[in-house]
């Protein structure tokens, strides 16, 4: 059994690697897991007048996901802590289930913005987690484990130390930056980050671009095709990128190329990054971006002219 035993560990070790990752970005990125986390609360039934303050609540998850890493590599109060990650796991998987089952099309949030995955995929691995920890728990019975996998003497200190910084830099992260919750995440002296465009080769951290946020069966998105053209051919502005959570092959998007002729670069978003830089503003919606960051955002009925644009772009 002393095979099964290690194995257990070695499960425990992995998972305790994996929520201390997803913690840890998240404790960085506090906001962007917010914007992450409210698809899912909505899908969960919670109103307008709740869904934000649960959301809110969600962030802090984020600490406690390092606290469960850190403990499970340390072995740390296995007693408490595996039945607590196993559950939690469980929560993960049943709510990426259910996501899937309805065709939410959102992103995992797991791991933040570092890594997008459907919700179909987050199941698939969120279950061989699960089943990972309950190997880890089913093993965890009075001699059972293997003498080498016996708590570290300073885990304590670790554990607890670790949880607590967490704790304070997820909040010193988070705090400031309220204000980006309740009017969208594009706004001037923002950086523009965890965007994956899909359908353009871009990198929108260097350089000088024009985004627009848009979808291909909006009325007043269709009514700015021609404005936004004369931008592209003009020939002094920045690289303009129109985004849109539509995918590439999808018939609402190709049936606007075909009608409009669009003399600019369309690229597909996930739907939780476009809630997120058109929440409580709607679109089409247009930014200057420069290296990375928003320098000045339009909102459709204030679009700037060519002139005001070179002299901004310059």
């Amino acid at each position: 059994m002393e095979g099964v035993n290690k194995a257990a560990r070695i499960c425990q070790i992995l998972i305790g690697l994996v929520y201390l990752i997803s913690g840890i970005i998240k404790v960085w990125e506090p906001v962007l897991f917010y914007w992450e986390a409210i698809p899912y609360v909505q899908m969960l039934g919670f109103g307008r007048d709740t869904w934000q303050l649960v959301a809110k609540s969600a962030v802090w998850l984020a600490p406690i996901e390092v606290g469960l890493g850190v403990g499970l590599l340390f072995n740390w109060c296995p007693k408490i802590l595996l039945p607590i990650s196993t559950l939690l796991m469980a929560f993960f998987t049943g709510l990426m289930v259910y996501a899937w089952d309805i065709g939410a099309s959102i992103d995992c949030g797991c791991f933040g913005a570092l890594v997008e995955r459907s919700p179909g995929e987050a199941a698939v691995e969120d279950a061989v987690m699960l089943v990972m920890l309950l190997l880890a728990w089913w093993r965890l019975r009075d001699g059972d484990m293997a003498p080498w996998s016996g708590p570290w003497p300073w885990a304590n200190k670790v554990v607890m130390g670790l949880f607590v910084a967490a704790l304070v830099l997820c909040g010193a992260r988070f705090f400031p930056e309220l204000e980006r919750l309740e009017a969208s995440d594009l706004k001037a002296g923002v950086r523009l980050i965890g965007l994956s465009p899909k359908g353009v080769d871009v990198d929108l951290s260097e350089g000088k671009y024009i985004v627009e946020l848009f979808s291909p069966v909006c009325g007043h998105c269709i009514q700015a095709v021609p404005k936004i053209n004369a931008m592209v051919e003009d020939g002094t502005l920045p690289r303009i990128i129109a985004m849109t959570n539509f995918a590439q092959d999808s018939p609402q998007l190709q049936e606007f190329k075909s009608r409009f002729n669009p003399q600019f670069d369309i690229a597909t978003i996930s739907l939780t990054d476009f809630y997120r830089l058109t929440y409580a503003h709607g679109y089409p919606r247009m930014a200057y971006i420069k290296d990375g960051v928003v320098q000045s955002v339009w909102e459709r009925d204030f679009m700037p002219n060519l002139e005001r644009l070179r002299e901004i772009t310059r």
